[in-house]
């Protein structure tokens, strides 16, 4: 008797191991896919993380804060858009308002900059892409 009692225990724990590993696999396998989001919303969220930045923001060698940079960049984006110039507002993607709006200065060309809080700064651009890969693979 004794020596079927570890037996059972070892057989049941592994049925419970398994049940357990089987649930954990359906879950992964039923869980939705990230939403697809437009490129307008694309945009909107790429803004609104500028505007939530705990940091700030440097144009043409001036520190400004986060939501001052999300409003300079609605207004850049407005004006591109009502341009004769620039893209059917229809056609703008996450990508064309990073590379056109988010990036540098029309005036005089010099790249924006993106300053933690920690003083490290790196160009508007990479950050802006991290920001949009993540939007875009949901984390």
């Amino acid at each position: 008797m004794r020596k079927l009692i570890p037996n059972s225990l070892v057989i049941c724990v592994f049925v419970i191991h398994f049940i357990f590993l089987m649930n954990v696999n359906s879950i992964s396998a039923d869980t939705k896919p990230c939403k697809s989001y437009t490129e307008e919303e694309k945009i909107e969220f790429l803004l609104k993380k500028i505007g939530n930045f705990n940091g700030s923001f440097i144009r043409n060698g001036e520190i400004h804060q986060a939501k001052d940079a999300e409003n300079h960049l609605r207004y850049k984006l407005k004006e591109a858009k009502n341009s004769i110039f620039a893209p059917d507002p229809k056609d703008w993607t996450a990508k064309l308002f990073i590379e056109e709006i988010g990036t540098k200065s029309l005036l005089s060309g010099t790249p924006y900059k993106i300053r933690y809080t920690n003083g490290k700064e790196i160009l508007s651009s990479v950050w802006l892409y991290e920001e949009l890969k993540n939007i875009e693979t949901c984390h």
